[in-house]
């Protein structure tokens, strides 16, 4: 990479070389320098970057230390690098020609030249020229390849939607640039993934040389570490009841305690289901609705809140199984409208929970085998002026099967030897020995004799 103090109209990059022409003959060039003011923004002097030359460097589909990075203006659909600008051989005024390198983390100084013409005008000047509409890519793309939505990376202000524009203002410049800093995050396999910006503005004499600090820096992108599943491990006592409503999960809840007796809807006065803990609650409900699916549906919601839970959870954990809650509601018909022959209402709810302790008697773990919610329905003359009691009873069963005491008498069943200090005399193998000395003594001979017709052979 090589700096040179030149007019940038009098410089020619191919992809071999890097022509200079001589100051004297400019005149003969028929390119100019844009005015400032018509410079559009997306012309920064910071990213835009014509030629093939921008592509030349890239022969992977991913970044390699000193690659430059390639950018794109979503609003022109324009490629380029971005740029670090920096001073020049001899001069400490910033040159735009400087690309950024992947994972070369520096920072450079340079001077701008203020008037109060390129204070609103110099793109150098505005905040918004960083960062505008301006994308990076995630990977190197060859100009012939479209670049696909899922390969740009935005650029992303750290200040909301941006900084102020500079302007002029009573021989003064305000909301100028004086310090850029890049933090771009990249991959272990060479790709980006995210970009941010910061910037610092100051008021300055709008006839005066700004010191300008350019900053880029990478950070590798580690992901988050997977959150290890916790063990699966039984309920404790008194703990929420967790129940799984199609795709949300939350703990299971009754009705609740309310001022005056009266039935609410309102969720916060709703109570959680604790384990093993057995409740009954009530309430009086009036409404003076004349329809009776109305007061049904009013009726379940105080019963059962929003819905009632399709899985409840066995056990506790990061990933719990799960068992069926079986919902045995009201059966109306569907003529049922009217409360001229009265209306078929829940009063009441009945939550059963199953449990059992599984696993070893000194550690033995408490699990919900399942649930069932059964509504009990009454028909009532409405509107229900007067008070109409609602009940809620939580019930937990445990049905929990408890082994035989392991000392018990001698099976037919079981294997010898079960007596270890009589040697397994008084059981054989499928039988028991009956307990005849004669019997005995024969069954201690036959033994003897084999023993010995055994040692016979081996000699």
């Amino acid at each position: 990479m090589f700096r040179v103090n030149v007019d940038p109209s009098c410089v020619t990059v191919t992809n071999k070389f890097v022509c200079i022409r001589p100051e004297e003959d400019k005149t003969t060039v028929s390119q100019t320098l844009p005015a400032l003011a018509n410079t559009p923004l997306y012309a920064s002097y910071h990213f835009y970057w014509k030629g093939s030359a921008t592509y030349s460097t890239h022969t992977k589909d991913f970044y390699r230390v000193d690659d430059t990075i390639m950018s794109h203006f979503n609003s022109s659909s324009i490629r380029g690098v971005l740029r670090q600008p920096s001073p020049g051989a001899a001069t400490s005024s910033c040159v735009e020609r400087n690309p950024a390198r992947f994972l070369r983390s520096i920072s450079l100084s340079c001077t701008r030249t203020l008037t109060p013409q390129s204070c609103a005008t110099d793109p150098s000047l505005n905040a918004q020229s960083y960062f505008n509409g301006i994308s990076l890519l995630k990977i190197p793309v060859h100009e012939s390849i479209q670049i696909l939505p899922d390969n740009l990376i935005p650029v992303t202000p750290l200040v909301g939607p941006g900084w102020p524009k500079p302007r002029e203002q009573n021989g003064s410049c305000l909301n100028v640039v004086s310090k850029v800093d890049y933090l771009i995050w990249y991959t272990i396999i060479g790709e980006i993934t995210m970009a941010t910006v910061n910037m610092v503005l100051v008021d300055t004499d709008s006839d005066t040389k700004l010191l300008q600090k350019h900053t880029v820096r990478f950070q590798l992108a580690t992901p988050p570490p997977t959150p290890e599943p916790t063990p699966v491990v039984g309920l404790t006592v008194g703990s929420p009841v967790i129940g799984q409503f199609g795709e949300a999960v939350q703990p299971l809840t009754v009705l609740g305690v309310s001022l005056g007796g009266e039935c609410s809807i309102n969720p916060s006065t709703r109570m959680p289901i604790l384990f093993t803990h057995n409740t009954i609650t009530g309430c009086t409900f009036s409404s003076p609705s004349g329809n009776c699916s109305t007061l049904r549906s009013q009726l379940y919601r105080v019963l059962r809140g929003v819905a009632t839970p399709n899985l409840v959870a066995m056990t506790v954990g990061s990933q719990p199984d799960w068992a069926r809650v079986i919902t045995q509601a009201c059966s109306v018909t569907p003529q049922e409208s009217s409360c001229e022959s009265g209306c078929l209402l829940p009063h009441s709810l009945s939550v059963q929970v199953l449990w059992a302790q599984t696993g070893l008697l000194v550690f033995p773990q408490k699990y919900i085998l399942g649930a069932k919610y059964l509504f009990h329905c009454q028909r009532v003359k409405c509107p229900l002026v007067s008070p109409f009691a609602v009940t809620t009873e939580v019930m937990f069963v445990d049905t929990t099967v408890y082994p035989e005491p392991p000392r018990g008498t001698p099976q037919p069943k079981w294997k010898f030897p079960f007596d270890f200090f009589s040697r397994g005399t008084g059981e054989l193998d499928g039988q028991t020995v009956t307990t005849n000395s004669s019997d005995l003594r024969k069954l201690t001979w036959d033994t003897m004799l084999v023993a010995l017709l055994l040692l016979g052979w081996f000699h």
